[in-house]
């Protein structure tokens, strides 16, 4: 303002223009959604696919903008040179990245998705590259690319991305910052940290620099966030509360209740419900979500995912009302119920894996609700066909956890067992080892020992049931045996044995600079564990026992086995997989020992 005070006519009007070109392209870049707004409906290939060329597109921008700034900077010291006495140039070395820098983690992105310009990208230091991505074009692209990486459940990129860039968020605005903090607690969620969620979206609740009155649409989608992290974090008092301001501010702006609203209390209803034990509270619930379904087939009919979820939850509500019935041995009610899950659960499974592919999260995610009704049912053998696809994501996916996958194998010796077919195991097993490792690429091992100790004592209980106790399983199960006591002894010995109830996330130096003080004091819930827990000294016990009868076997093994293989298969992802025919099976009955 003060500049254009001194400049008249032509001159201030044309530096008005630029200022409001700037401030277009700036909001512009913020609002940014073009790529997330994508539907990915073309199935796994065909969203991979379009997901690659979006990396592509990103990285090609990236590099196309740093040459036009480098280009600007040396027209600029070529014009200051020819009016002033040369300075002196800097070293080459300053703009080129150092020996033995990290490589950065969007360098990183488009190596692995294959960019022509990776080379460029990686000649740079970080911090010529912070400066590009300071760009209001290249920050509202990052960002748009994160929202990219949750709807295709690549949460291992999203995160990478999001940790790299909300710093830089902090550096320019308010504005960029809750549109960062807003990802960032999606992201957070999606790797079951609630916690680190809220004290983001906290911290969007106290920067934010406008009313609700001013910005309804704003308020509205924050409140609603607030209330599912709070759901998560098992608060139904305060899921409501959010969920009603939600409604509110939308109320007060002469907007009426949507498919969204009714979805949304309808699932606070149904948690309150389950907490209180009040099964009214649980079929208001039912009610709510089963109208939500209604209208938002005729109001937005292509929206197949949130429909999906919908039924998911019409489904889930109907089992919990016929599990409270159940509980009171009033069965009759309780299977009238169940049959009313199974509908909409299927429903939701086949949108699912329609649309995104079925070894994607959420399918993964509906088979295993489906299989929870189907065992409500008696039927295990259906049971089992969607358990299998169910456990096979669930290894494989970025975000699973130890409990997670705990919990999920408990149910797969459940249900062999119902079916009396022990032996069936097997087709689950090359899922189990890839889960291990894909765990222990997340440092899942480092963060929750126990829990995964505790996995492992369960995978040796699989792979005896699997091999029917032959060689092949008692090896395999003394060996993770093993590595479950030499983990839990490493935390006794480091004296964290005691520690190891309090839930703990994975931090880097640079994870250090995502979320502020301000958000976490203003976090006003206690962190919570769910799943599974362990004490170390009872678990560390129990793995010895086990091992120490296990070690017989295998002494009794040693020495006379003749040579067996197992023919470990990569595991499919069917719709419809079948078991293993009985004809597949070995006609020498194998060796045993009683365990």
């Amino acid at each position: 303002t003060a500049m254009l005070d001194t400049l008249e006519g032509d001159l201030a009007r044309a530096v008005l223009l630029f200022q409001a070109a700037d401030m277009a392209e700036e909001r512009e870049a913020v609002m940014r959604n073009v790529w997330s707004d994508v539907d990915f409906h073309a199935g796994e290939e065909g969203n991979a696919e379009l997901v690659n060329r979006l990396e592509h597109q990103f990285a090609s921008q990236l590099v196309r903008t740093t040459r036009n700034r480098r280009a600007a900077e040396r027209e600029s010291a070529e014009r200051r040179e020819a009016l002033a006495p040369p300075a002196e140039a800097p070293t080459p070395d300053e703009r080129a990245k150092t020996e033995g820098e990290d490589v950065d983690a969007i360098v990183d992105i488009c190596v692995n998705g294959g960019s022509s310009d990776v080379a460029e990208l990686a000649a740079m230091s970080k911090q010529e590259l912070n400066t590009t991505l300071l760009e209001s074009r290249n920050l509202g692209v990052a960002l748009d690319l994160v929202g990219v990486y949750l709807k295709n459940y690549e949460i291992d990129k999203a995160d990478q991305v999001i940790t790299r860039i909300l710093p830089l968020c902090r550096q320019r605005s308010t504005t960029w910052l809750c549109k960062g903090l807003d990802k960032l607690s999606a992201v957070r969620m999606k790797q079951f940290r609630a916690y680190d969620a809220l004290a983001a979206l906290k911290e969007i609740e106290q920067i934010v620099p406008f009313e609700p009155d001013e910005s309804w649409e704003f308020h509205d989608i924050l409140y609603r966030n607030l209330a599912w992290c709070y759901s998560s974090l098992d608060e139904p008092e305060r899921t409501l509360h959010y969920t009603a301001r939600s409604m509110e501010v939308k109320r007060n702006a002469g907007i009426p209740a949507s498919w969204f609203d009714l979805w949304d209390m309808g699932k606070a209803h149904a948690r309150l419900g389950q907490k209180t034990n009040e099964v009214e509270e649980m079929e208001t619930a039912f009610d709510l979500v089963s109208k939500a379904s209604d209208v938002i087939r005729i109001a937005e009919p292509g929206d197949c995912i949130m429909l999906a979820k919908i039924c998911s939850n019409v489904g889930e509500i109907a089992m919990g009302i016929g599990d409270f019935h159940h509980l009171r041995s009033d069965e009759d009610q309780a299977a009238s119920w169940y049959s009313r899950a199974e509908e909409p659960l299927l429903e939701s499974y086949h949108l699912h894996s329609g649309a995104l592919g079925s070894s994607k999260p959420l399918a993964g995610w509906a088979a295993g609700t489906v299989a929870h009704c189907m065992v409500r049912l008696n039927r295990f053998e259906d049971a089992r066909k969607y358990l299998l696809i169910a456990w096979n994501v669930e290894c494989t996916k970025d975000s699973t956890t130890p409990g997670s996958v705990v919990e999920l194998l408990d149910r797969c010796v459940a249900v062999h067992q119902q079916l009396e077919r022990n032996e069936g195991l097997i087709d689950f097993l090359p899922s189990l080892k890839i889960g291990l490792e894909n765990l222990k690429k997340h440092r899942w091992h480092e963060q929750e020992p126990n829990i995964y100790a505790l996995l492992l004592q369960r995978a040796s209980t699989a792979f005896l049931l699997a091999h029917e106790s032959s060689a092949v399983g008692v090896r395999a199960a003394c060996a993770a045996l093993r590595e479950a006591e030499a983990l839990l002894q490493k935390c006794i010995d480091s004296s964290s044995g005691d520690l190891l109830s309090k839930p703990k996330e994975a931090t880097s130096a640079e994870e250090d600079e995502v979320l502020s003080k301000m958000g976490k004091d203003a976090v006003d819930v206690e962190k919570k564990q769910f799943g599974p827990k362990a004490d170390v000294g009872e678990l560390l016990q129990s793995v010895r026992t086990s091992l120490q009868i296990l070690e017989i076997a295998e002494g009794a093994f040693r020495g006379h086995l003749e040579e067996e293989e197992t023919i470990v298969a990569e595991p499919e992802f069917e719709e419809e997989p079948t078991p293993t025919p009985q004809a597949q099976k070995k006609k020498k009955k194998k060796s045993t020992f009683p365990i």
